[in-house]
């Protein structure tokens, strides 16, 4: 008589997390590609093919998402906690996609109504939908304040949630103190584009008080 001692083998897992990031992330990088080389195609005065200028700019927008995942990364070390900068990266640029969308709606290339681009993209885009309604082309933004957040709008406010919920994923923190990361993050990035386009006009932040 012999006995036998059954083993409980788990089911091998078809995709970890990192794996389902990257292709997440493969797949938006293809939906920039898509909304640039869009906007490449109705631009009147650029020099390059349109293919080769999409491509420049989906190379910037990885650059930027590996700039942020670092600054993140940084951010989160100094809060006392460790994150890895290449389970970061994907995710940024997977939740980027609202950021996409929103570009693309900015750029008038959708079907949404002047009105609802504005409240998702920003004040930027008046200047598409004026366009739509063969209107003179709006203003550009006047103070550093404006141009800002001339593309702040609800898709901003989603971008801003889901990289939150993704940082806490990797962090292993709550949501609310990734968010606090998060709009920290992004507020810093504002004040500098606000500080810089003010010194570009010749305007001193001293000029302020």
């Amino acid at each position: 008589m012999t006995l036998s001692r059954a083993v409980d083998i788990p089911p091998p897992r078809v995709f970890s997390a990192e794996a389902r990031a990257c292709v997440t992330a493969l797949l938006v990088a293809a939906m920039w590609f898509d909304v640039l080389y869009d906007a490449a195609r109705h631009a009147s005065n650029l020099s390059l093919p349109p293919w080769l200028a999409a491509l420049a700019g989906l190379a910037m927008q990885v650059a930027f998402t590996a700039c942020e995942a670092a600054v993140a990364a940084q951010a989160w070390g100094v809060a006392g906690e460790q994150v890895r900068w290449r389970a970061l990266a994907p995710r940024l640029l997977a939740v980027s996609s609202a950021e996409a969308l929103a570009v693309a709606i900015a750029a008038g290339h959708t079907m949404v109504p002047p009105g609802l681009a504005v409240w998702l993209s920003g004040a930027r885009a008046s200047a598409a939908a004026s366009a739509v309604a063969a209107a003179p082309v709006a203003a550009p933004p006047v103070s550093g304040l404006a141009f800002a957040f001339a593309a702040f709008g609800l898709l901003t406010v989603a971008r801003l949630l889901l990289s939150a919920h993704a940082q806490a994923g990797v962090a292993r923190a709550s949501f609310a103190r990734a968010l606090l990361v998060v709009i920290t993050l992004f507020l810093a990035t504002r004040l500098v584009m606000w500080w810089s386009f003010d010194l570009m006009q010749g305007r001193s932040f001293r000029a302020w008080g």
